[in-house]
């Protein structure tokens, strides 16, 4: 028998298998009885397990499993939950379903692409076809996480774009005579509509205040949370007008003017960056259909020309 033979039936022995065994992880396991025990004590815990999606549930019921039989380091998985907490993924799963999803396209995308070269092509198995399934697996390792790397900036930048309006909106706020906690939570209402996420993240500040943690411990933790520099300063400058008592209407006020010029100062950049990033359009795409467009027919008549002459 062929080697591509023995390793086309193993891939399909396999991929059975695990079909076969999600199956049973899904539908005949038995329940924990921890988790039966608790819903039997709090029936809210059964209310919220039936409010939840069925996808979510899905998900969370096959990543669990597979993250018990591959236990991470505890500090691999406080970076990992950190940057899933910046991603906006604050669930007690997230770092399981991240494990799970990146586990299944380490596995998924090299054996697809053994499938399609050796079935498919029809090509043999040789050096060329092991080393696309290694890139293939290596691609299927690290797409998650550039994909949440990815997340994790537009969030920030959503947040940052956000800041200044949401710091006019407090000066008004404690101009009015609110106070500071309670102009966190009327800005993080009103920026509900207009930026989720920061609205997102004041309400959890909003919330640990009123749980009892100090302000001061609530309000860095909403700079580590989402990561941005200006939400950082914006702390910064919090917990130090409230440690030296100055006036908090006047040092937003500064803030916000400041945050306002530093967003006009970045959309300068972005137009003043726009020019030198057209050039290479320009001179892969653009110009060589215009040097076509303009040349071919001249081109076209001048080799008519010379093959003329050439018959002569």
């Amino acid at each position: 028998m062929e080697p591509s033979t023995i390793l086309l039936f193993a891939t399909i022995a396999l991929t059975v298998g695990s079909i076969v065994m999600a199956g049973y992880w899904l539908f005949v396991r038995p329940a924990d009885p921890v988790q039966t025990r608790l819903k039997e004590i709090n029936p809210r815990v059964t209310e919220e397990a039936v409010s939840q999606p069925y996808s979510t549930v899905f998900v969370e019921r096959v990543a669990k499993p597979i993250v018990d039989l591959l236990p991470p380091s505890p500090r691999n998985v406080r970076r990992l939950r950190r940057r899933l907490i910046r991603a906006g993924y604050i669930g007690e799963s997230a770092v399981a379903i991240y494990r799970a999803i990146r586990l299944f396209t380490g596995l998924a995308m090299p054996a697809i692409t053994f499938f399609f070269l050796t079935v498919i092509l029809g090509k043999p198995v040789d050096t060329s076809t092991i080393g696309l399934t290694a890139v293939a697996l290596g691609y299927g390792l690290f797409l998650p996480s550039f994909m949440l790397s990815r997340k994790i900036s537009n969030r920030q930048s959503r947040i940052t774009r956000a800041l200044p309006d949401a710091l006019d909106l407090m000066v008004v706020c404690v101009e009015a005579g609110l106070g500071l906690n309670a102009a966190l939570q009327r800005v993080g209402r009103e920026m509900e509509i207009v930026e989720p996420d920061l609205s997102n993240e004041l309400a959890v500040t909003n919330r640990e205040i009123r749980a009892g943690k100090p302000r001061d411990e609530a309000l860095r933790n909403l700079g580590d949370r989402t990561g941005v520099n200006d939400l950082k300063s914006l702390v910064a400058m919090l917990v130090q007008t409230d440690r030296f008592g100055t006036s908090i209407a006047e040092s937003l006020r500064v803030f916000a003017d400041s945050m306002r010029t530093k967003r006009r100062q970045r959309a300068e950049e972005l137009v003043a960056k726009a020019a030198i990033k057209l050039i290479f359009p320009l001179l892969l795409f653009i110009f060589p259909a215009l040097f076509i467009v303009l040349m071919g027919p001249a081109m076209i008549r001048i080799f008519d020309l010379f093959g003329a002459i050439g018959n002569n």
